[in-house]
């Protein structure tokens, strides 16, 4: 069995003895400290040497021995001997005290250490069993999301087809009925004009009434199929002068606003990104709107401009006037297809050009605006993506 000797040599403790009784007996005979210091010295060497305190102290004795029974022990000789010995002592002490508390503390330590790694190991226990915990409530949730997700994209696909169906119902019935009521509209107009000698006052009245009534039956279907158009309409976004196109929308209601005498104003107006025919769907009933209902009062005055949307890269589009505006509560009822602020004799329209430019809206991500008062006009905007500019 091997390991490290703890008893120390005899050539070390033959050193260490004479030098330690070198100094005791020159401390016995001056008393001066520095001699007294070279105890402590020694007994520094003894202890890094392993010598133990029992033959330290035998050390202590032998050098005692040789120094004061040659010449008979005095008790200043034999105070001074007791303090170099206690000086030696006092470095076994230092050591031992720094032993004890070093142990202590050692084992506090290692009591802590042990401490912590008992709650690490809860801890890690725990974690994993939240960790499982939380796969089992995360493969769960994700089997009822797949099922949420498959559910509503089926229903989405029902929806979408249903929309289509009706989308092409619409066309097609509002095609199919847009021919007999075109005939319907021009026989009574040539029964009007060819056999108007003919009639009676009251059937003349009666038929210009079916005329009027056959032009609303027109204009009706027209604008049914221009919203099952816009309802069917996919589209990819291209590029759309606003400049341009209001331009050409106005020009195209000539007769409108020469009729309602409106002051117009058209501002500086962008390039923008969507459907040329939703948005020219959009602009015609607006305007056509804004010149409709335009101040009776004084002169109508309509206003397309454009200015920063509160997000970036898309612009707001709003078209005003400064009729008799809208009551603030019918400005969520003026959406809805066939709803009207005002009876056909008071203006004529088939109630559904705002709910067509809400449709519009809609389909370019964004919604339709009105901000409108009493007397104080109307202002329908629309936010719509700017034009991406090509860098370089």
């Amino acid at each position: 069995m091997t390991g490290v000797d703890r008893h120390p040599a005899k050539e070390t403790l033959t050193l260490v003895a004479e030098r330690y009784q070198t100094a005791l007996a020159a401390y016995i005979e001056s008393g001066n400290s520095e001699h007294l210091g070279e105890a402590y010295e020694t007994a520094r060497l003894a202890l890094e040497a392993n010598v133990p305190l029992p033959d330290f102290g035998l050390l202590h004795f032998a050098g005692l021995r040789n120094s004061l029974l040659p010449t008979g022990a005095s008790g200043a000789f034999l105070e001074r001997a007791e303090d170099f010995f206690l000086e030696g002592v006092a470095v076994y002490d230092m050591a031992l005290r720094g032993y004890v508390s070093g142990m202590a503390s050692l084992r506090k330590e290692i009591a802590e250490r042990r401490r912590v790694e008992q709650e690490l190991r809860d801890i890690t226990f725990e974690l994993a069993r939240q960790r499982d915990e939380l796969d089992r409530e995360v493969r769960t949730r994700t089997t009822e999301i797949r099922l949420r997700a498959e559910e509503l994209e089926g229903k989405n696909r029902q929806l979408v087809q249903a929309n289509q169906e009706q989308s092409n119902f619409t066309y097609a019935l509002s095609h199919d009925l847009k021919t007999p009521i075109n005939t319907l509209y021009c026989f009574l107009e040539v029964l009007l004009e060819d056999y108007q000698a003919d009639l009676k006052p009251g059937a003349r009245e009666l038929i210009s009434d079916l005329i009027g009534t056959a032009a609303r039956m027109r204009q009706l279907v027209d604008d049914v199929l221009d919203y099952s158009k816009i309802v069917g309409h996919q589209f990819t976004p291209e590029r759309v002068d606003l400049q341009m196109l209001v331009r050409q929308v106005l020009k195209d209601m000539d007769s409108l606003a020469a009729g309602s005498q409106a002051e117009i104003r058209v501002g500086a107006l962008p390039v923008v990104m969507g459907s040329p025919f939703q948005i020219r769907v959009l602009l015609t009933n607006l305007l056509s709107n804004a010149l409709t209902y335009g101040s009776s009062g004084q002169k109508a005055q309509v206003r397309v401009e454009c200015a920063p949307a509160g997000t970036a890269g898309k612009v707001r589009l709003s078209v005003s006037d400064n009729g008799p505006g809208i009551p603030e509560d019918m400005q969520e009822r003026i959406f809805e297809l066939f709803k009207r602020l005002h009876r056909y004799d008071q203006c004529p329209g088939s109630g559904i050009g705002l709910a067509l430019c809400k449709r519009v809206a809609e389909t370019h991500g964004t919604e339709l605006r009105v901000i409108s008062e009493p007397g104080k006009g109307a202002a329908f905007s629309v936010d719509l993506n700017l034009e991406e500019k090509q860098d370089g």
